[in-house]
């Protein structure tokens, strides 16, 4: 029987975070420079009647493209705030709903498991200690509800609650659960919105509709506190 070799296990084990850091730089700079490359190609505006104009020319691939631009809107650096107002205006408050909640949702998971293809170690060392503390309540026993919160709030940084989230291990399925439930208020919010621009009738209880979307969560203290986190506060979940 040959003799172990734990020096070399130890090794190897040490050259594997190493080489999965190195393999997600690669595909992180091949996604950014071929997401500029497509929205060039596409000829993406930013603004919502943009948005409207080049996926209505899609005829019935309509809802196809325009899922697929909120699956892959931080490549191609286009909020979520542009994209989901532009499927009220394309599709109605229903539909578009449906489509921003499969979007927002299916972009969330991809996150989730571009972290553990990583491995959470390899961006732990890395977060920026403005967000330690999302961190620090996404990690607690009610991280799903601050995740449902964060994604919910128009002006949430979700794609950075949805690292975070994955980071500090949160279950697959509680995160999409998390995600699902936050990314059908957020869609429905916006889409009732942008439905809302082509009838003067309705632009008035959608402003108010944004308007209570913004202040109720920050008058909840729970929430209040989660949100301030998400944005880097260094105040403390209790603290409220």
């Amino acid at each position: 029987m040959p003799p172990q070799d734990p020096i070399g296990k130890l090794t190897s084990r040490n050259e594997r975070p190493a080489s999965r850091r190195w393999r997600l730089l690669v595909v992180l700079i091949l996604f950014v420079v071929g997401g500029g490359m497509l929205r060039n190609a596409l000829g993406i505006e930013w603004s919502a009647e943009g948005v409207r104009s080049m996926v209505a020319d899609a005829g019935v691939w309509a809802p196809i493209l325009f899922t697929v631009l909120l699956v892959f809107r931080i490549l191609l650096v286009i909020p979520s705030m542009i994209l989901l107002p532009a499927g009220g205006l394309l599709f109605g408050v229903a539909e578009g709903t449906l489509y921003g909640t499969i979007g927002l949702t299916i972009s969330g998971l991809l996150n989730y498991a571009l972290v553990w293809w990583a491995g959470p170690e390899a961006f732990r060392s890395r977060v920026s200690p403005r967000f330690h503390g999302l961190l620090e309540i996404v990690r607690s026993r009610t991280g799903a509800g601050a995740v449902v919160v964060i994604t919910a709030y128009p002006f949430g940084p979700i794609t950075i609650a949805h690292l975070g989230a994955a980071i500090a291990g949160m279950g697959f399925v509680t995160f999409a659960f998390a995600v699902a439930t936050g990314s059908l208020v957020r869609a429905a919010t916006y889409s009732f919105f942008g439905a809302s621009l082509v009838e003067s009738d309705r632009l008035g209880w959608a402003m108010l509709a944004m308007l209570c979307a913004l202040v109720i969560p920050l008058l909840v203290p729970r929430s209040r506190a989660w949100l301030l986190q998400s944005f880097g506060s260094s105040r403390e979940s209790g603290q409220s």
